[in-house]
């Protein structure tokens, strides 16, 4: 189930919900359309010159939409979408697209409002609408962040609380939980404990099983969520924000181990000695009850990784814009020609290893073939599953995955930071290991890590699905290799001429 799905991603917290964020964010909604309202009269009037039809200021008052009749569309299409209600899916992807759906449907009332107004003798402005869509739809994306920022502001009273876990065993872990549980005013939720597997914790954890409850004292017990070895896993699974290590619980290969592991997911590592590492970040600090050393990966900035982050945040934004008609086709093509949702949402591996949540298009019947049954049919090798004739994919959908449009939704991935416009493509999670990574090509994987997924990349200019995967390797391992902004604007403008022969999409 989606829920279940969703609760494994840390990028699920960066919306909030609840009713104060839901306040909130129709407070600005309602904000942002009377002033996109408001912005479309004055671009209606700006561009008179180059219309056929010129309109005066007095005039627009009789020939647009009133300010309230706006207002009520939206409120209708807020409760037909159910904008302000709390959802499984509260990712910062889902929150976009429902900002678009909302501004399609308002767009769409609009245009009805205007049609039906022409009919009964009512002249409105087509003009205004198409000028008002995609601005209000800009400035629902603005309410979206501002509504966040306010609320982020508002929960710093009531901040939510931090997942941990405690890695050690024995006496080391149980003062460490004891401690977290007496600072009440600290708002952290210990998820359980992860053993080493070496010495005391070793004997713990071939005596108890992962899922299993860890009883430290008769009044204290915490959960076993398995050993140091499964680290990365276990990061993803609980969706963890710090790691607390027991003093002296760990041997040398496993605390170098961690430190790996948190540099590659970015998650902090807590502790109270003072490690020899110079690529990682040190801050000391009092919480929890406890003095800590914070570890975690050192940032590393530079001027094109800030241009190339820009670049992903306007084009997608530009690009969303531009294309939400073509969206609002698309969905009702879907609807109307098979069952089933018409987004599809999968966990995809990214940056560092992270899971984060993939949406596409629906292009495959809901119920059909489970991929498991089609394992022979499959015409690849490696972590790539493609058929040519898969019986799956509905007519629509064949259309769509011809020129690529099912894989449009992943401009919302863009720019809420999952994926960027250029880069490998983002494996399934279920095709990899449950850490991100992979045993069997562990380079590969290692160096894929390194970099945001993309929806376009050396892949798709040059043969898309025809590559056998030892090549598809090699060319994400050219690209992070050499990467530059040149070589990312090279590949952006090879990709249209790919999408529109057709080769190797199926």
């Amino acid at each position: 189930m989606l829920l279940t799905e969703k609760s494994h991603f840390r990028a699920d917290s960066i919306i909030p919900c609840g009713r104060v964020f839901h306040l909130v964010h129709l407070v600005f909604d309602i904000g942002a359309v009377a002033l996109a309202w408001r912005a479309a009269l004055e671009l209606r009037l700006l561009i008179n010159p180059y219309l056929p039809v010129e309109i005066t200021r007095s005039a627009m008052d009789v020939v647009a939409l009133r300010l309230g009749v706006v207002v009520l569309l939206w409120i209708g299409a807020s409760l037909l979408l159910k904008t302000y209600q709390d959802r499984n899916d509260s990712s910062v992807v889902m929150a976009l697209l429902r900002v678009a759906q909302s501004a399609v449907v308002i767009s769409v009332l609009a245009i009805t409002v205007t049609f039906f107004s022409r009919q009964l003798g009512a002249d409105l402005s087509r003009s205004f609408v198409l000028i008002f869509s995609p601005v209000c739809f800009l400035l629902l994306n603005a309410s979206l962040g501002v509504s966040i920022m306010v609320t982020r502001q508002i929960a710093s009273l009531w901040p939510a609380a931090k997942r941990v876990a405690v890695v050690g065993s024995g006496e080391g872990a149980e003062d460490i939980v004891r401690a977290i549980q007496r600072a009440r005013h600290a708002n952290v939720v210990v998820r359980g404990l992860i053993l080493p597997e070496t010495g005391r914790g070793a004997e713990m954890n071939a005596e108890r099983g992962a899922g299993q409850v860890a009883t430290l004292t008769r009044t204290l017990t915490v959960p076993v969520l398995g050993s140091v070895r499964q680290l990365a896993e276990l990061i993803n699974r609980e969706c963890l924000d710090r790691i607390i290590v027991a003093h002296d619980s760990l041997s040398d290969v496993e605390e170098e181990y961690c430190w790996q592991i948190a540099a590659r997911m970015g998650v902090t590592v807590s502790r109270t000695v003072r490690p020899a590492r110079p690529d990682l970040q040190i801050r000391y600090q009092e919480q929890y009850g406890m003095h800590l050393i914070d570890i975690s990966a050192a940032r590393f900035s530079h001027w094109e990784d800030v241009i190339k982050r820009m670049m992903d945040v306007v084009a997608s934004l530009a690009l969303i814009t531009l294309m939400l008609p073509m969206f609002a086709l698309i969905a009702l093509l879907i609807r109307l020609t098979s069952k089933g949702p018409i987004f599809y949402c999968s966990p995809r591996v990214g940056k560092g290893g992270r899971h984060f949540t993939f949406w596409k298009f629906r292009s495959m019947y809901v119920g059909g073939p489970r991929r498991a049954e089609l394992t022979r049919a499959n015409e690849k090798s490696g972590h790539i599953f493609k058929m040519r004739r898969d019986p799956r994919v509905t007519p629509v959908g064949r259309v769509l995955r011809r020129l690529s449009l099912d894989e449009t939704p992943q401009l919302f991935n863009v720019l809420a930071g999952d994926m960027s416009l250029v880069g490998p493509r983002p494996l399934p999670a279920e095709d990899l290991d449950p850490d991100g990574m992979s045993r069997k090509f562990a380079d590969w994987a290692a160096q894929r890590s390194l970099v945001r997924p993309g929806i376009t990349g050396l892949w798709q200019i040059r043969g898309r699905s025809e590559l056998p995967f030892n090549k598809m390797m090699e060319m994400d391992i050219e690209y992070i290799e050499n990467w530059s902004i040149r070589l990312d604007l090279g590949i952006l403008l090879h990709t249209p001429r790919a999408i529109f022969s057709g080769e190797g999409a199926y």
